[in-house]
C-alpha cells in the first residue's frame, strides 16, 4: 500500500513536472568545474543560492535534476556527471589519498564508458578532463585555491564546459538515458508487486535521504539482510520484487517530500510526512496549518475552512480549490541503523483527517 501510493503519487508530480523523469533525480550542488574542450579547468564556480532560514541568510547548495545517485555502500560507486571531490578531483579532506585515487579511477571509468562515443564538445571535454587531471596536484592547482577549503569537506561538484553545464547537453543526456535502461536490464523477470507488470526487478532500491538520526547517505525502506527475512531462496528485495520504475518511482517521491522540510514533522524520533492524491501542496500546507498555523490565515480563517471541509464544502486555500473527498496520506518513519522503521501509515480523505484533527484540539 505504501509503494503504491508513493509511485502514484510520483506519476502525478510527473506530469505536473515537478519531478524528475526515471533515470534522473534532485542532487545538490556546491559547485561547478568550469572546463574547456581539452578538459583544462580554467574556474571553479559557485552555484550557491540565498536562503532565509530564521531570520538569518544562509549560502546553501542549488538543486539540480541530474543523473540519478547511484546506492552506495562502503565500496566505490562514482555517479555520473556529478560527485563529491574524492571522485572528480581526487581529492578530500579526509586524509585517505589512496582511497581517493580509486574514487577518481571509478569517476574515469565510468566517463570514458559512457561518454567515448559522444561527439559534442562537452563530452570530449570531461574524457580529456579525466584524462589529463593530475589528483596529486590537485590541491595546487589555482583553479581551486578560492573554493578548497569548503570543497574538501565533501560537497557535490558537477562540471561546465564552455559555460553550459554538461548535463544539458542532449547527445550526454542520450547516452546517459540508455546507459540507465540498458542496467535495469540485469535483474530477473517476476511480476512487480506495485505496478503487476513483469519484467527486470530491482535487487537493490535507491537510498531514502533526510530522515533525522539515519545514515547521511540514506536509509532503506526495502531491505532483506538475513535468511530470517528470506523465503524461497530469493535474495536481498527479491522477497518483495518490484519493478525498475516502481522502485525509482517511491525513493523519489519519498525524498522529494522529505527534502520539503516545511512540510516534515517530528515527533519523538519519528519524522511524519503527508501527502494528497492531487499532489496539489495546499492540502499539506493546511493541514500542517492546523498543528503549527499558517503564514497566509489566521487561527480563525483556518478553523473557518477546516468547518467547511468537515462538512464536506469545498474550500480555497491559497487558490487551491480544496475538496474534503480528497485521499490524503499520513506516513510517520522512524531510523533504525541503515534501515527506515514505518512506525505508522494512515490514509482516509481529507476531510475525515480533519474531522480527527478537530477531535483533539
Amino acid at each position: 500500500m505504501i509503494l503504491q501510493a508513493l509511485t502514484a503519487y510520483y506519476q502525478q508530480l510527473s506530469r505536473q513536472g515537478v519531478i524528475a523523469p526515471p533515470g534522473w533525480g534532485r542532487v545538490k550542488i556546491s559547485y561547478a568545474l568550469c572546463i574547456d574542450e581539452t578538459g583544462s579547468l580554467r574556474q571553479t564556480v559557485c552555484v550557491k543560492g540565498e536562503e532565509h532560514k530564521g531570520k538569518k541568510i544562509v549560502m546553501v547548495p542549488q538543486e539540480m535534476v541530474l543523473p540519478a545517485p547511484v546506492k552506495k555502500t562502503s565500496g566505490v560507486l562514482s555517479n555520473f556527471l556529478w560527485e563529491n571531490p574524492g571522485y572528480l578531483l581526487g581529492i578530500d579532506g579526509k586524509g585517505d589519498p589512496a582511497k581517493s585515487a580509486k574514487c577518481f579511477a571509478a569517476s574515469k571509468a565510468l566517463h570514458e564508458k559512457l561518454l567515448s562515443g559522444v561527439d559534442s564538445p562537452a563530452a570530449r571535454g570531461i574524457l580529456r578532463f579525466f584524462q589529463n587531471w593530475d589528483p596529486e596536484k590537485a590541491a595546487e592547482h589555482p583553479a581551486l585555491q578560492e573554493a578548497l577549503e569548503d570543497i574538501l569537506k565533501g560537497v557535490n561538484l558537477t562540471f561546465l564546459v564552455n559555460f553550459q553545464y554538461a548535463y544539458e547537453d542532449p547527445l550526454i543526456r542520450h547516452a546517459w538515458e540508455r546507459y540507465y535502461a540498458a542496467k535495469g536490464a540485469d535483474g530477473p523477470e517476476m511480476i512487480c508487486l506495485v505496478t503487476g507488470e513483469k519484467g527486470p526487478v530491482e535487487r537493490v532500491h535507491p537510498a531514502i535521504k533526510n530522515v533525522r538520526g539515519a545514515q547521511s547517505s540514506g536509509a532503506a525502506l526495502v531491505s532483506f539482510n538475513a535468511p530470517a527475512f528470506c523465503s524461497y531462496g530469493a535474495e536481498q528485495n527479491l522477497n518483495a520484487p518490484t519493478g525498475r520504475f516502481a522502485a525509482f518511482a517511491y525513493t523519489t517521491a519519498l525524498n522529494h517530500l522529505l527534502a520539503d522540510w516545511r512540510h516534515v514533522y517530528y515527533v519523538g524520533d519519528t519524522a511524519v510526512i503527508c501527502w494528497a492524491e492531487s499532489a496539489q501542496p495546499a492540502y499539506q500546507d493546511l493541514f500542517g496549518g492546523c498543528f503549527m498555523g499558517s503564514e497566509y490565515y489566521d487561527a480563525g480563517d483556518l478553523d473557518g475552512m477546516v468547518k467547511a471541509l468537515c462538512a464536506g464544502q469545498a474550500v480555497l486555500y491559497d487558490q487551491t480549490l480544496l475538496d474534503p473527498e480528497m485521499e490524503f496520506y499520513v506516513l510517520g518513519l522512524a531510523p533504525n541503523a541503515a534501515r527506515l522503521s514505518v512506525r505508522f501509515f494512515l490514509k482516509n480523505t481529507f476531510g475525515k483527517f480533519l474531522e480527527k484533527i478537530k477531535e483533539v484540539l
